[in-house]
Order: structure tokens, then C-alpha cells, then sequence
């Protein structure tokens, strides 16, 4: 699973590699990695998520619904110790520089990015299916249906942060590693008590995005 979780990464630099120069690759590269993004950008990156997830746990107790123990809780040292390990091992190192640092603005110059990001979504929502089978991953008790409509909708977020930030892969990083992180402090993923914290962060998710695609011009 994690030797299989590197291959849109590698596929984008196999691609870029093969059909640019080795100075072609080193300008990929130098804009992929772009981290002076500005302070905002880095906030929302790594808080907005936390945001979210705090807000549907939230309205999931106010309507009498239990959260369960957060992972993260009585493990500060090891909380810390898996933030770069999710950067690394838990998908956003080895699936955003193909995802979003080929494949978005090779998409979005021929179809727009609206139209971009919303495809690149359901690809990707569908390039995790394998783990609905596979025993002990957060999607085990996730609704497909459910879980595809998240994905559509990060996919949006994500464009429309990452072309805010000139092409910065660094960017979504970050905002990947956030979205994988912050369930261990915030115990939102679905169980097979409930999932309705979950489809609230999913709802609040879709609502930003749908926003995000009605404000922002095609030229984003």
C-alpha cells in the first residue's frame, strides 16, 4: 500500500522527465517547491481543516452525538512524531506532485480549471479505492458515495489553492497532510456506531467549494 501510495508522484516526474529537458524538470521542480506563499496561505493550509473538523464534532455533540477518545490524546510526543510521517508514508508526498503539480494545470489549460479540478477529483477519489478493501484504513466504515463527494470537493479547494500560490505543490502538501492529520486530534472519521460527524465535515467541505467555484473567475 505505501510502495503503491508513490505512484502519481513518480508518474509526473517519469512524464515530466521524459518530454522536457533537464532544464524543463528543474523548473518543474523550482515551481512545485515554491514555499514563499505567503503567510495566509500557509495558515489555511494547515488550520482550515482543523477548522472544519472542529466545527462538525461540534455539531455532532450539540445534537447528542458522542465523539470517541482522539488517538492523539495522553500521546503529544508520538502526535508529533506522526505529523511528518503523514507528510511521508500517508499520501500527500506521494501522490501531490502528480496530482496537483501535473495533472491540474495540464488539465486546466485545455478545460479551464473549474472544470479541471472537478474531473481530477472523481480520478482521484477513485484511485483510492483499493483501500474500501483492505482492513484497518480510515475508509472501512466510509459510504463510497459519501467519500467520492468529499474527494470532488477537496479537489476544487486544493486547485484553487494551489494556483493562488503560483503552482505551489508545497502548498497542497501541507493542506493534504492537515486532512490526514487533524482526525487524530479530532476524532471525526466515521465508525460503525455513526458517521455523521463525518458527513458534516463532508457538507462543510462542499459548501466551500461550490462557493469557491461561483466567486472565482476561470483565470483563478
Amino acid at each position: 500500500m505505501f510502495a503503491g501510495s508513490f505512484g502519481p508522484s513518480l508518474a509526473a516526474i517519469v512524464v515530466v522527465a521524459s518530454t522536457h529537458n533537464g532544464e524543463g524538470l528543474r523548473a518543474w521542480m523550482s515551481r512545485c517547491l515554491r514555499w514563499r506563499i505567503g503567510w495566509g496561505w500557509w495558515a489555511f493550509a494547515l488550520l482550515s481543516p482543523l477548522t472544519m473538523m472542529s466545527i462538525a464534532a461540534g455539531l455532532h455533540i450539540a445534537l447528542g452525538g458522542n465523539i470517541g477518545t482522539a488517538p492523539a490524546s495522553g500521546h503529544l510526543l508520538m502526535t508529533l512524531v506522526n505529523l511528518p510521517l503523514v507528510l511521508l508514508l500517508g499520501g500527500p508526498l506521494g501522490e501531490e506532485f502528480g496530482w496537483r503539480g501535473y495533472a491540474q494545470p495540464v488539465l486546466q489549460d485545455r478545460l479551464g480549471w473549474r472544470t479541471a479540478s472537478l474531473g481530477l477529483g472523481l480520478v482521484w477519489g477513485v484511485w483510492h479505492l483499493p483501500l474500501f478493501f483492505i482492513d484497518g484504513t480510515a475508509q472501512v466504515h466510509i459510504p463510497l458515495a459519501l467519500f467520492l463527494l468529499s474527494v470532488v470537493a477537496m479537489s476544487v479547494l486544493f486547485a484553487w489553492l494551489v494556483n493562488h500560490t503560483k503552482g505551489s505543490v508545497v502548498a497542497a502538501l501541507l493542506f493534504h497532510t492537515a486532512i490526514n492529520f487533524w482526525p487524530s486530534v479530532v476524532p471525526v472519521l466515521p465508525t460503525e456506531a455513526s458517521y455523521r460527524a463525518y458527513g458534516f465535515v463532508v457538507a462543510t467541505l462542499v459548501l466551500l467549494s461550490v462557493l469557491v467555484l461561483m466567486a472565482f473567475k476561470e483565470k483563478a
